[in-house]
């Protein structure tokens, strides 16, 4: 399962799902864990749209930046996928990034 050290990670994640209108990220986020090396990469791709959508200046719903709320983010998702197994493919978009 993806273990957020704070609430609001999640919440940035699903508001970030919802404006990019990435359905597949949002299911994933609120399921909590990827299926299938597709599903992790998947999943990683999504966080780098998230972080060009964040650098348009978007308004988050919570309190703080979202420049802290995505390096909160890189932290939760990029260490799950690895413990999941999926490293690879989260080393994979990082490069890409």
């Amino acid at each position: 399962m993806i273990e957020y050290r704070y609430p609001e990670e999640k919440i940035v994640a699903i508001y970030f799902a919802e404006i990019l209108e990435d359905i597949k990220a949002s299911e994933i986020i609120e399921r909590g864990y990827v299926s299938s090396a597709e599903e992790a990469t998947h999943l990683s791709k999504f966080f780098w749209a998230m972080i060009e959508k964040s650098a348009q200046g978007v308004e988050i719903p919570c309190e703080g930046s979202s420049e802290y709320w995505t390096e909160k983010l890189y932290n939760t998702l990029g260490g799950y996928l690895e413990e999941a197994g999926y490293e690879k493919q989260w080393d994979d978009e990082v490069d890409n990034a």
